[in-house]
């Protein structure tokens, strides 16, 4: 004969089934539950594998085939200019002539959509500026505005995940109940299961499909408005620099999956109300009519290196959001640091001096 042991959600101990109230009864804590709700319990620990969602590929991940030794001719000007396979577009180091590479716009590789520029270059470095201003722990080079001509205009490859997905998630969840009398300080807490589902659209969930952009940078500048979407033209690269895809969309996949996820829960979350406490017992998400797109959403970034670390600042090419983290000039972090901490000792002494007549 196999025997089940229950145990109390809340404290661990063993449970016992009292025939007094057809309940579960905890002698540790003293809490109650029904055999339905606690059995529904036990089940929802035990389902909490994520479910895999299938997505509709619409191009394929293939390296194309480098020719010419990775040098196209510029139209301009006639000189050879070299590209690796990743390069969309480029400028002409001898007459700044913007050259697209046809080989990783087309085919495989061309883009199904894109957002074009909307905050112009000038726009975007008096923001750069403007956001610069006032900062005193910068270091010196920062003074003046060669370091500008490090912001460049980027369409950066994403790709835009869209299902219809239907979410079922429980949470554990808590109500407490204080009072006093004369003698003693009381606390109740009851607990519950908590059953959410619905059913959501998801369109163009973002992930960048660049290895050089920082997943937190990119996530950061978004949202992006897809009102303004449109069909790829090349003729939006001229003056702009871009790379094809070096993330493929299968391996964007995981990523795309978590946002899902993070976005069900978050949406189901905010319907738990009158709780005290909230915690996420399980999560399982569905999917159908999955589709990938292939995009270039433009973005003003700057990169820069100090004290051999690396800094990425960014600003959504369409809707002006910034982003980013600047380097801090140690020399003058301690300047600063030492100088407040001298008026705070000034201040000190003044005060001892007025409160009690003088120094100790």
């Amino acid at each position: 004969m196999d025997f089940v042991q229950y145990k109390c959600p809340c404290c661990g101990a063993a449970l016992s089934f009292s025939p007094e109230t057809q309940k579960l009864s905890c002698n540790s804590c003293g809490n109650q539950y029904d055999p339905e709700t606690l059995e529904k319990y036990e089940r929802e620990g035990e389902s909490s594998a994520e479910q895999d969602i299938s997505w509709e590929h619409q191009k394929e991940a293939e390296e194309a085939e480098r020719t010419g030794e990775g040098k196209y001719i510029c139209p301009s000007c006639g000189a050879e200019i070299e590209a690796d396979d990743n390069t969309a577009s480029t400028t002409c180091p001898y007459c700044d002539n913007v050259v697209v590479i046809k080989k990783t716009t087309s085919g495989e590789y061309k883009p199904d959509m894109m957002i074009p520029f909307q905050i112009e270059g000038d726009r975007a470095r008096q923001m750069f500026e403007d956001f610069c201003k006032g900062k005193r722990l910068l270091p010196k080079n920062f003074g003046n505005k060669s370091y500008l001509k490090n912001l460049k205009g980027y369409y950066v490859p994403y790709w835009l995940f869209d299902c219809r997905a239907d979410a079922d998630m429980s949470f554990d969840a808590t109500r407490v109940r204080a009072w006093s009398d004369s003698e003693y300080d009381y606390v109740d807490t009851s607990y519950y299961l908590v059953n959410r589902a619905g059913c959501m659209e998801f369109y163009h969930v973002p992930v960048d499909g660049s290895i050089e952009m920082e997943d937190d940078t990119t996530e950061s500048i978004e949202p992006f408005d897809y009102s303004g979407i449109t069909e790829f033209n090349p003729a939006y690269l001229a003056g702009y620099e871009t790379d094809k895809y070096n993330v493929d969309a299968k391996t964007a996949e995981s990523r795309a999956k978590e946002r899902l996820y993070n976005s069900a829960e978050q949406i189901l979350r905010e319907t738990v109300r009158g709780y005290n406490t909230v915690i996420p017992k399980r999560r399982s998400l569905s999917a159908e009519r999955g589709r990938v797109h292939y995009a270039l959403l433009p973005v003003w970034l700057f990169e820069t290196a100090y004290n051999e670390k690396k800094y990425q600042f960014a600003i959504n090419g369409q809707t002006g959001k910034m982003v980013g983290e600047l380097p801090v000039d140690k020399a003058a972090f301690w300047k600063y640091l030492w100088g407040f901490t001298a008026i705070g000792t000034l201040f000190c002494s003044i005060a001892g001096i007025l409160l009690f007549g003088g120094v100790l």
